[in-house]
C-alpha cells in the first residue's frame, strides 16, 4: 500500500480546497491513510492529524505499542493521548499557528461540537475530503478484495449443498457466516441477508425463524473481508422447481444485472450504468418494484463511493470496485436479486464474483 502517495493526494485536495489542516477519525478512513494492518478496529479511539507538515497518528495506550510498530520507517509519527485526544490535537494545531481546520462531515455532532469548543479558530466540515481518494483501488487493493470475493464464491457453493426445506434462515445465515471465516474472513462486512419466500420482497430482510419451504425463493446477499477490505455478492436460488412467474422475474433480473455490467467502463457516468438494467425491468413491466439504485462502490467500506443510481452524480474511475446488483421485490410473493462485484477497466471490467448466475434449484 502506497501511504505516501495517499498522503500526498490527501494534501493536494486539501490545498484545492483551502484546508490548511484536517483531523480525519472514521474507521475506514484510519485505515486507508495509515495501512496499520492489525491495528484499527471499529472501537479504537484515534485520529490523523494532517497539515502541510504533520502527518500524526493520536490513538490511547491501548493502541500505541501496535500503532508504533506499525508505524516505523513511514510517514506517521505516533501520538499517544494523554487526557483527551482532541484536546491535545488543539494544543499541536496551537503550537503550529494553525487558524482554520476541517473535519469529516461524516462524524458524530458531539465530536464536531467539542472539537469547535476546543480549537482555537474556524472548524468547517468537509464532504469525501479521504473517501474521493479511495474510489481507485491500488492492485494490493483490489487483491484483498478479489480474494473476499473468492472466499464468498466457495461459502456460496457449500451452502448449495447446506440449504434444503425446513431449515431457518438464521440457520443458514450462521452456516454461511461459519463457514466464510472458518475459509479465511477476518470477520463480516455486513450480516448475511437471507430472505425466502416472502420475506425475498424486503431487500434487507433480517434473518429469522422462518423455515424454508419447497416452492422458495431465497436471495442469499453476504460478503466476506480480507485485510480490511470487504466484498458484496448476491444470489437467488429456488427450492424445488420455479413457477413460471418466479422465472419470468428471474429471468428479467439477470438480463438487467447483464444490462448493467455491460454499460461498467471507465468514464461512464454512473447514472447510466443504472438506467441500462433499469430499462430492462421497465420493458418487461418490472420498474416499479426495483426500489433501488443499481449499484455502489465496495472497498474498506461495504457501502462507498461511487453510487450507481437514477440521482448518481458520479462517473465510474479505472479501478475503481463497484457492484451491480439489480432487484424486484413483490409483496407477499417473492424477491430476486442478482449482485456481482467488477473492478472497473478503461475498456469495461473484470468480474470478481465468479459464483453462476443461472436458476439453481435444490
Amino acid at each position: 500500500m502506497n501511504v505516501e502517495e495517499r498522503i500526498g493526494a490527501l494534501r493536494r485536495r486539501m490545498r484545492d480546497e483551502g484546508v490548511p489542516a484536517a483531523i480525519i477519525s472514521t474507521v475506514a478512513n484510519l485505515r486507508y491513510l495509515t495501512a496499520f494492518d492489525g491495528v484499527i478496529d471499529e472501537g479504537i479511539n484515534g485520529a490523523c492529524l494532517v497539515t502541510d507538515e504533520v502527518t500524526r497518528f493520536y490513538t490511547d495506550m491501548r493502541y500505541a505499542d501496535a500503532a508504533a510498530a506499525a508505524a516505523e520507517g513511514g510517514p506517521w509519527e505516533v501520538g499517544v493521548q494523554r487526557e483527551n485526544l482532541y484536546i491535545e490535537i488543539c494544543e499541536a494545531l496551537h503550537e503550529l499557528g494553525i487558524e482554520s481546520l476541517a473535519v469529516e462531515s461524516s462524524v458524530p455532532y458531539g465530536r464536531f461540537r467539542f472539537i469547535s469548543e476546543q480549537f482555537r479558530g474556524a472548524v468547517r466540515v468537509t464532504d469525501h475530503l479521504v473517501e474521493e481518494l479511495r474510489q481507485v483501488k491500488e492492485p494490493g487493493e483490489i487483491e484483498r478484495i478479489a480474494q473476499a470475493a473468492a472466499i464468498a464464491d466457495e461459502a456460496f457453493q457449500h451452502m448449495l449443498g447446506y440449504i434444503r426445506p425446513g431449515i431457518t434462515e438464521a440457520e443458514i445465515a450462521l452456516e454461511l457466516e461459519f463457514t466464510m471465516r472458518r475459509n479465511g474472513s477476518d470477520g463480516m462486512p455486513f450480516d448475511p441477508i437471507i430472505a425466502s419466500g416472502p420475506n425475498g420482497a424486503r431487500p434487507h430482510a433480517v434473518p429469522g425463524p422462518r423455515r424454508i419451504e419447497t416452492g422458495d425463493l431465497i436471495v442469499l446477499d453476504f460478503g466476506a473481508r480480507v485485510g480490511g477490505y470487504c466484498s458484496d455478492m448476491t444470489r437467488t436460488i429456488c427450492v424445488g422447481t420455479p413457477s413460471d412467474e418466479q422465472r419470468r422475474l428471474y429471468d428479467a433480473v439477470l438480463a438487467a444485472n447483464e444490462a448493467g455490467l455491460a454499460a461498467v467502463k471507465a468514464g461512464a457516468p454512473c447514472v447510466d450504468v443504472d438506467r441500462a438494467g433499469r430499462d430492462v425491468l421497465e420493458a418487461r413491466g418490472l420498474g416499479d418494484v426495483f426500489t433501488h439504485g443499481i449499484g455502489h462502490g465496495v472497498g474498506l467500506d461495504i457501502h462507498e463511493l461511487p453510487t450507481l443510481s437514477r440521482t448518481s452524480t458520479h462517473s465510474l474511475r479505472n479501478q475503481a470496485c463497484v457492484t451491480v446488483e439489480p432487484g424486484v421485490y413483490i409483496e407477499g410473493f417473492a424477491g430476486v436479486r442478482i449482485e456481482d462485484l467488477v473492478v472497473v477497466e478503461d475498456g469495461g471490467h473484470r468480474c470478481l464474483t465468479n459464483s453462476p448466475k443461472e436458476l439453481i434449484q435444490i
